[in-house]
């Protein structure tokens, strides 16, 4: 296993494979980023700033964090910064970013509830299960030294619009292996708090991890890595995240409709794909408004066959002449097996009976074929036991002949 893992490219793989294969395995760049991921990335370099002056001693003000805000939003915004959902615009974003920063200066300043070890602080690590060893990496957004309570804290910032349960963070996978990261950097930090800043919220949750989940954990990492090396079929997987993928231009799944995106209205009308679907969905128009038109000579003929019937018994006839056909009737009552959706006590006790009478492996359910089928060889003592729980039904049948 001589890969480098992180939990973004295991998450890939969980998500969509074919994602993981442009991505991870083609090493293919992706041919856009969403509007959610720079805000979050300028919030993460602002507030990666401003910790840095933290750490020497400095607390800057307010104003200038959003300044700095501002500027790195500026500096980095591209054409290839793509807002996915129309009702927003790029300045509905960038207000929100500043939002989150400014909700979280309020809470925290002056920032002293803490030391601060690093910011960004890359990290590379090992896990471990028997012979088994996998290379990790990863990025903790800053690390704490609570020297008052003697535990590490590790903090990630979220500007995720959906807030998790406890239950969400007690099982997160990223903070559970960064708390490894941090003890094998640092063999005392059996205690480590995880913390994570929901900005668009202003909430902070925390959790932990006992040395059993830890190590329960590991496991289960390694395992997922395994089933990603041992991976030959990559099958795509279309979600709602689909919008936020930057493979959209080369996946079976976009491809086309990404590019008739880009053609103007007379070139996109004389594309083959475009022809071959209009064509198709006016046959499928035309198959709805004959099957309407079908359901409804059904009904229509269901009421003459009814009138077929009425005619049969009122002359004392079966077969009712017409001109250049003839119509045969036929009506006859029979004792049947009742269906579990007809008459489900009624069933439930005769699949009983037959059960005690040691019967039922002969029939291997209860249903009218099965019983007509052994009936005979039973004899009239059985019959006599099971006739409470058959049920009486008229068959009916029509058929239309050529004289």
């Amino acid at each position: 296993m001589g890969t480098i893992y992180s939990i973004s490219r295991i998450g890939t793989f969980g998500g969509c494979r074919l994602r993981y294969k442009y991505q991870y395995v083609d090493h293919l760049k992706a041919d856009k980023e969403t509007i959610e991921a720079f805000m979050g990335s300028r919030a993460h370099e602002a507030l990666a700033e401003l910790y840095g002056f933290v750490k020497n001693g400095i607390v800057k003000p307010r104003d200038w964090l959003l300044a700095r805000y501002d500027d790195l939003w500026d500096k980095n915004l591209t054409p290839a910064v793509k807002v996915v959902r129309s009702d927003y615009t790029e300045d509905d974003y960038r207000r929100k970013g500043r939002k989150c920063l400014d909700d979280y200066y309020g809470e925290y300043a002056p920032f002293d509830q803490a030391k601060v070890v690093a910011t960004e602080k890359e990290i590379s690590f090992k896990l471990k299960d028997g012979q088994d060893e996998i290379s990790f990496r990863g990025i903790i957004d800053r690390l704490d030294w609570d020297d008052k309570e003697k535990i590490y804290e590790i903090h990630d910032y979220k500007t995720s619009g959906s807030l998790p349960t406890q239950e969400d963070a007690d099982g997160n996978d990223q903070l559970g292996l960064y708390h490894l990261a941090v003890r094998s950097l640092w063999p005392d930090a059996d205690r480590v708090k995880l913390i994570w800043h929901y900005l668009l919220f202003n909430k902070r949750i925390e959790s932990s991890r006992t040395p059993e989940k830890l190590a329960e954990l590991e496991k289960a990492m390694i395992l997922k890595v395994k089933e990603i090396e041992a991976c030959t079929d990559y099958p795509s997987t279309k979600s709602a995240l689909c919008d936020w993928c930057g493979f959209q231009d080369i996946c079976p799944e976009w491809k086309h409709p990404e590019a008739m995106k880009k053609l103007p209205e007379n070139e996109y009308l004389k594309d083959e794909g475009v022809v071959l679907v209009a064509r198709y969905a006016e046959l499928e128009e035309k198959k709805k408004e004959l099957k309407n038109e079908i359901e409804g000579l059904e009904a229509e003929e269901a009421k003459v066959e009814e009138a077929a019937f009425a005619f049969a018994r009122k002359n004392g006839v079966r077969v009712i002449d017409g001109p250049g056909f003839q119509l045969t009737v036929s009506e006859k009552e029979e004792t049947c097996a009742p269906m579990k959706k007809e008459d489900e006590a009624k069933w439930t006790a005769l699949r009983d009976l037959l059960i005690r009478e040691g019967k039922y492996t002969e029939v291997s359910t209860v249903n009218n074929y099965m019983l007509n089928s052994r009936l005979p060889g039973w004899g009239k003592t059985f019959y006599d036991k099971i006739k409470a729980f058959l049920i009486t039904r008229i068959t009916k049948s029509v058929y239309l002949k050529k004289k």
